[in-house]
């Protein structure tokens, strides 16, 4: 269920992830939720702290400080595209008043964005979104080639994938040990009618919401990692516990030559 409230309750899907399902316009008129998540961190090194993905939206703010109150300061923010940051600005200047030194991690393809440089910007209208620049005391930290970024992902059991083609600079979040992905929107899940009907699926983007859609394509062609739980940016929010089966039929159509779309 889309959570239509300005303050979604962060929802367990696993031991250590919060799902916070709530919705952006695009989403909206689409039928579709959008998907922000919480890693919550366990063991010395991480004791105490979430890590949040997709989660830079004003209105999310009450469910961080939820997040918060249940013992797990937020030590960082993963943006898996630059998408995310689209009409939000200063959430990140209130994240950092609020709770002091919180990390954002964006790839530097991303972080760098400038339409006007950028070829696919006429055939591709809803590519025209340029990140916000970093306020004063929010710098963009590469989650793939900065040790620093690393590191902090390390913390949380998780490392960050450069998965271009929605964006050039799309990341990926993956966890070795119970095969947890993440993709942002490499991958969409179904629409709210498609998960009543019982369908079962993950799709790439519409090729018009994506600068490359051939080499997003050839990425997860190229993708040999287990997957056992998956939980994406868009759609239905996740599939949990699945043997690699299932997930192979899951993840079908995001290697099919011909275009996707959840319509």
């Amino acid at each position: 269920m889309i959570t239509t409230a300005a303050h979604p309750e962060p929802q367990a899907l696993l031991d250590d992830l919060l799902l916070m399902e709530h919705e952006d316009p695009g989403s909206r008129k689409d039928g579709m939720s959008t998907n922000s998540y919480a890693l919550l961190g366990g063991g010395d090194d991480a004791e105490g702290e979430a890590l949040f993905v997709d989660a830079a939206f004003d209105y999310l703010l009450p469910s961080i400080r939820d997040v918060a109150e249940r013992g797990y300061r937020p030590a960082g923010m993963v943006l898996t595209h630059r998408h995310v940051l689209a009409g939000n600005d200063g959430m990140l200047d209130d994240l950092q008043a609020e709770f002091g030194d919180v990390t954002v991690l964006l790839h530097p393809v991303d972080a760098a964005y400038s339409v006007a440089a950028d070829p696919h910007a006429v055939d591709h209208p809803l590519e025209n979104i340029e990140p916000l620049k970093a306020a004063p005391g929010v710098g963009f930290i590469d989650p793939v080639g900065d040790p620093e970024g690393r590191a902090l992902l390390a913390r949380f059991g998780v490392e960050a994938l450069h998965f271009p083609g929605h964006t050039g600079g799309s990341v990926a979040i993956y966890r070795q040990r119970d095969g947890l992905l993440l993709p942002g929107d490499a991958a969409m899940g179904t629409t709210v009618r498609q998960a009543a009907l019982g369908l079962e699926e993950v799709v790439r983007p519409w090729p018009f919401m994506s600068v490359d859609d051939a080499r997003l394509r050839e990425g997860w062609l190229g993708f040999e990692r287990p997957v056992s739980n998956l939980a994406p940016y868009h759609g239905r929010a996740s599939y949990l516990g699945r043997d690699a089966e299932e997930m192979r039929e899951i993840m079908r159509h995001l290697t099919r030559e011909e275009p996707t779309g959840a319509a």
